[in-house]
């Protein structure tokens, strides 16, 4: 388990502090530190590279017996870049070229620098890659690399980029590999284009949505293929030890504004795919991320990776800083609550940003571990006992797995590209999605992400709910069909599949749900302004609605939730499974305005699916402002069980199915206690009182 903390963003912080704060970090609980390697900085002239303040980093790491983890900051580039390649800026979607400046929290390098597609840019940046992974490959104490920092390529660019013709020439490539040639382009978009030089990238928002949903397509892919290139270039000369990269939220987190297309620094599921693992970074008290999204964000990142490592890449260690503000502290009990919760769901790297406050820019006195925000020493000594903890069970956790989840959240890149192409974001797709996520963490229910393009994790699944899936293609509803005629229950919301990835729209008879079910929406109406009455499993609910309804005709299937227009909630047998077919946005009006029954329709759906809680909160039941939540996984055949409480709640009745705790005893690794756990019928209930940090870790004894 790597638990550590950033230290070096050159050239900060200055050498004087290096030899005690490594001392001190070695004392603090953590046993690795991470280092930026910024090309700017280290190839200063052309050809010539300086590493010897990384050198002595790295010497002073092994002295205090700390890991390292080198971070490849190939994106930030030496001012020389343009004049050695020449035409090697971007260029914006106005056809001007981009002028880049010095990152406004850096120090040193320019960005976005010149365009990774000209073979120029490319050669230099490959060669300080290459130089900086063979300068290290022989230091056994650097355990990993991240070989791409928050997948920053287009900071600073000041418009949409690139559309520069080495970018152009990459895109034209990308659609006739992914076509069949210009015939078959035609074809699919409904064109008649004479030649390639004809087919450019869409420019900004509804002009039109064909060409603006491909270029963000073939943005995503670029970023993936570029990740890979940067793996393909460190793997081989450092051997076994990990590559992976992080983005600064996790791929369906990533909806876009205005200079940034949706998912264009890449698909956490196509790096996992190449690289040996994939992480993400979270700031919670910057972003105002609860206990619920901080899950969701996990969660995210765990289902892209796969199986393969999962990484915290950079976690808030103090209090933020931007500008001339002032944002909350950074208390103990929270900072190891993200541990803990990254560890539930088999994170193997956590690393804090940052050890000492930042003193350069925007984010100057911030983000310290050791920062002056007056809660330092709280925070280390929290960390000393969670790396004491870690390291006495290190044969517990290096076995641990996550359980598996047998419910669904489908996420689709294409449905943010037409957002994004319609509105200049994603934010309504990301927000539909964030509630059923929400609502899952909230219910304790374990689940996955399902990407459109990995749909081989639906092997398993009883449920996949589809927010706001208003895209989908002939392949992903082939599988989808698939999944509900062999049993599985598909959730599907207005308008789902109403256009193909072209962005062409089709009427409601044409849509897969239609032809599976055998009946269709009727058109958009006006939500109704006192909400969607439903019942399911004895309940009477009333359910947020957002943006309109549509409603599904009556002729076939169980009507849950009644229209004058026809059905706005209704269940339709298909094969061995079935369709809950909801004519309505439920998932972003939950999260815009939280109701109990949301949770309760929630609960009830994933139960009828034929879901069976392994265990579950008894009680106290979630309120608008806190809620108990429970993750589990299972270590050498020994069961364990992460449970995280909110400020004022001091018990929670658990309830196991089965015989988690065979001796009829656990023991609660954070407090060094045996709690009781007693026989009932079916299972095994405890009442569990919070140890320190307002969280538990029981497993058997």
């Amino acid at each position: 388990m790597n638990l550590g903390v950033q230290y070096y963003r050159p050239p900060f912080p200055d050498s004087k502090y290096w030899e005690a704060d490594f001392a001190r970090i070695s004392e603090s609980g953590l046993n690795t530190v991470q280092l930026w390697i910024k090309w700017a900085w280290v190839e200063p002239k052309p050809g010539e590279f300086r590493y010897d303040d990384y050198d002595r980093l790295v010497e002073l790491a092994a002295k205090n017996n700390l890991g390292v983890i080198l971070s490849t900051i190939a994106e930030i580039h030496p001012y020389w870049i343009h004049r050695e390649v020449p035409g090697s800026e971007m260029i914006d979607h106005m056809g001007q070229k981009v002028v880049s400046s010095n990152r406004g929290e850096c120090h040193f390098g320019l960005t976005p620098g010149g365009c990774f597609d000209h073979p120029g840019v490319w050669e230099r940046m490959a060669n300080f890659i290459s130089t900086t992974a063979k300068r290290y490959k022989d230091a056994d104490h650097v355990r990993g690399w991240d070989a791409w920092n928050e997948l920053r390529w287009n900071v600073q660019s000041d418009a949409l980029v690139c559309y520069c013709d080495h970018t152009l020439a990459a895109y034209r490539k990308w659609l006739s590999d992914k076509f069949g040639g210009l015939d078959d382009l035609n074809n699919a978009w409904k064109r008649r284009y004479g030649c390639w030089e004809e087919v450019w990238p869409g420019k900004l928002p509804s002009r039109p949505y064909t060409e603006m949903m491909a270029f963000q397509h073939f943005l995503t892919w670029r970023a993936d293929r570029h990740a890979k290139m940067r793996y393909d270039i460190i793997k081989p000369i450092v051997g076994r030890k990990p590559v992976t990269v992080h983005a600064g939220s996790p791929s369906p987190l990533t909806p876009g504004w205005q200079w940034d297309h949706a998912i264009n620094r890449g698909n956490d599921w196509a790096f996992a795919d190449a690289l040996d693992g994939v992480g993400c970074s979270s700031f919670p008290k910057w972003e105002g991320i609860d206990d619920a999204d901080f899950g969701m964000r996990v969660e995210c990142v765990k289902s892209a990776a796969q199986g393969k490592l999962v990484w915290l890449s950079e976690v808030q260690g103090g209090r933020s800083a931007h500008g001339f503000n002032i944002y909350p502290a950074v208390d103990a009990p929270p900072q190891q609550r993200w541990i803990w919760n990254g560890l539930a769901c088999g994170a193997d790297t956590i690393i804090f940003w940052c050890w000492r406050d930042e003193v350069f820019g925007s984010e100057s006195a911030g983000f310290g571990l050791i920062g002056l925000d007056g809660l330092a020493d709280e925070r280390l000594a929290a960390m000393r006992e969670t790396g004491r903890l870690l390291e006495e069970n290190k044969d517990l956790f290096s076995t641990y797995q996550p359980s598996k989840a047998e419910v669904g959240v489908f996420f689709s890149p294409q449905a943010y590209y037409l957002d994004w192409a319609q509105e200049h974001n994603a934010v309504r797709i990301m927000n539909g999605l964030r509630g059923y996520a929400r609502s899952l963490v909230r219910n304790s229910i374990p689940y996955v992400f399902v990407e459109e393009e990995h749909l081989g994790a639906l092997d398993g699944l009883k449920i996949l709910f589809m927010p706001r899936a208003i895209v989908t293609d002939p392949k992903t509803e082939e599988a989808l069909a698939n999944f509900v005629r062999n049993g599985g229950t598909l959730v599907c919301e207005s308008e789902c599949g109403a256009f193909n990835s072209q962005g062409f729209y089709r009427y409601p008879e044409d849509r897969f749900t239609a032809k599976l079910a055998g009946i269709a929406e009727v058109g958009r109406r006006f939500p109704p302004a006192d909400g969607i009455a439903t019942e399911i499993a004895g309940s009477h609910l009333k359910l947020g609605a957002a943006q309109w309804i549509t409603p599904w005709q009556k002729r076939k299937g169980k009507v849950l939730a009644p229209h004058d227009d026809g059905a706005l909630i209704v269940e339709a047998p298909v094969g061995k499974g079935r369709l809950l077919l909801c004519g309505a946005y439920l998932g972003d009006a939950y999260l815009q305005n939280w109701t109990a029954d949301f949770e309760t329709f929630i609960a009830a759906v994933v139960r009828n699916a034929g879901w069976k809680p392994q265990m579950e909160v008894v009680s106290p039941k979630p309120d608008k402002g806190s809620f108990v939540y429970i993750k589990s996984g299972e270590s050498a055949g020994c069961k364990v069980v992460f449970a995280f409480f909110p400020e004022g709640c001091d018990e929670a009745k658990l309830r196991f199915a089965g015989k988690w705790f065979p001796s009829g005893k656990a023991r609660d690794l954070i407090g060094g206690r045996s709690v009781k756990v007693s026989n009932v019928k079916g299972g095994q209930e405890c009442r569990l009182s919070p140890s320190k940090w307002k969280l538990s870790v029981l497993v058997s004894e």
